[in-house]
């Protein structure tokens, strides 16, 4: 499917801010439904924040208005359907629905229509999963640094046949969800970690990412881990955050505090859900730390990285609270650094190595006390497990960036530089973890019984 960017003809300056301009030219319907000749489909819908008794639905208009779409649900293998629903307009082009009072550990199958009931035509069909009751083994899929651009034209940014092959080859093994572990987007564009020029590139990167990871999103919810690409740093300004934060709350939505009873930021940046025995904190390492980290231009110190006091107390509390047999943090790299040269040792680098550097000694020490068996993370750009103090810190590869790191950067005596994906599958009596190149190939598994 070709990026959006490309599609609308749109650049910087385009449609300066959020909600943004629509655009009104023809097109095909989302995969799935032969369209209507007034209202399409930008790609697949876009499942988020997925829970015991419901989950979220996003869907993008080629053409047409929300108004005119209703979404109906119903159980895998019943036959009627449930009432049609309205959506929410979230803005010209968005139509969002918040799915509830369904039952859990069931698959639900669900389709976007337009028109009247009598006569609807079918946009899309997909199927979801709700949370898995505890005792119920399920799988989820990982990817990382998946750096997708504004502009489909600029080559120093992620690789969309990269992405869209990995999307693929999770498809075909249905998780229940995936989780991308940060640098959804990229901005090389516009500067090292400079903030986009205007709202309107970060929506366009996000809708190209979103079409780029085709029928995944709308057969798999989706989880995001904020990383410094994608660009809400705690050094920008708050208009500057803001551009693409608004656009993200739109266009890539997450859990909301009251998704779920863990809580979490307004902003969807960090929170907490519960899947059959596993418990999941997905932490944001960027926003509230205000010092940058910039290689060489600018790099700051390996031990000035900071969740902030609000983050942390929540992290402990959410901690302290847990019952799940299964820990697992999900962040884009550790509170800290330590890799194999001192600009990619203050950026971030280095996984495990750092357990001991700065704010990461208080997460790593946290980790101990409460019984987390695995921190998964991104940022380095290769497949890599290291376990300290029995904590497994375990990277899952890129799924689409160009720049593989060496042991040079990274400080890993053990790692593989593979495009690729992690599969992470739990049961009550233990997680298997698997490694997973683009090309299908294992490249590493190990289980925590």
């Amino acid at each position: 499917m070709a990026l959006i960017g490309a599609l609308l003809g749109l650049g910087a300056g385009a449609c300066d801010a959020a909600p943004p301009c629509l655009p009104t030219d023809g097109g095909a319907a989302g995969a799935g439904g032969a369209g209507s000749p007034d209202t399409a489909l930008l790609g697949a819908p876009f499942l988020f924040a997925p829970s015991s008794h419901g989950c979220g639905i996003s869907v993008v208009l080629e053409k047409g208005h929300p108004a005119a779409l209703r979404a109906r649900v119903r159980p895998d293998g019943a036959t009627a359907w449930g009432a049609p629903r309205a959506p929410a307009m979230r803005a010209l082009d968005l139509a969002e629905w918040k799915i509830d009072g369904l039952s859990a550990g069931a698959r639900y199958q669900y389709e976007i229509v337009a028109g009247p009931e009598e006569s609807a035509a079918v946009l899309y069909e997909g199927a979801f999963m709700t949370g898995r009751p505890s005792g119920a083994p399920f799988s989820f899929a990982l990817v990382s640094d998946t750096h997708i651009g504004a502009s489909p034209l600029y080559t120093n940014q992620g690789d969309p046949d990269t992405l869209a092959g990995v999307s693929a080859q999770i498809q075909a093994i249905a998780p229940d969800f995936v989780v991308n572990l940060g640098d959804v987007l990229d901005y090389h564009e516009y500067g090292f970690n400079d903030p986009p020029p205007d709202s309107s590139i970060a929506r366009l990167a996000y809708l190209n990412y979103r079409t780029t990871l085709g029928d995944l999103t709308g057969h798999t919810p989706h989880f995001g881990v904020l990383g410094g690409w994608d660009s809400e740093n705690g050094f920008y300004t708050p208009a500057e955050i803001e551009r693409s934060r608004s656009q993200r709350l739109l266009y890539a939505p997450g859990p909301q505090p009251a998704t779920y009873p863990q809580g979490g930021s307004a902003f969807e940046d960090y929170y907490a859900f519960t899947w059959g025995d596993a418990l999941f904190v997905v932490l944001n390492v960027y926003t509230y730390t205000p010092t940058p980290h910039l290689l060489d231009q600018n790099p700051g110190r390996p031990d000035d990285w900071t969740l902030g006091a609000a983050q942390l107390d929540w992290l402990r509390q959410t901690l302290a609270a847990a019952s799940s047999k299964w820990r697992f943090l999900l962040i884009h790299h550790p509170v800290g650094g330590a890799a194999g040269d001192p600009s990619d040792t203050a950026y971030g680098r280095g996984g495990g190595q750092a357990a001991y550097v700065g704010e990461q000694a208080t997460v790593h020490a946290l980790m101990r006390q409460y019984g987390v068996q695995v921190m998964f993370y991104g940022h380095d750009h290769v497949f890599t497990d290291m376990v300290v103090d029995g904590i497994h810190y375990t990277l899952p590869g890129s799924a689409g960036a160009p720049w593989m790191f060496g042991q040079d950067q990274t400080g890993y005596t053990t790692s593989w530089s593979d495009s690729g994906w992690g599969r992470v599958d739990v049961t009550a009596d233990s997680v298997a973890v698997h490694f997973l190149s683009i090309s299908g190939q294992s490249l590493y598994d190990f289980e925590i019984p």
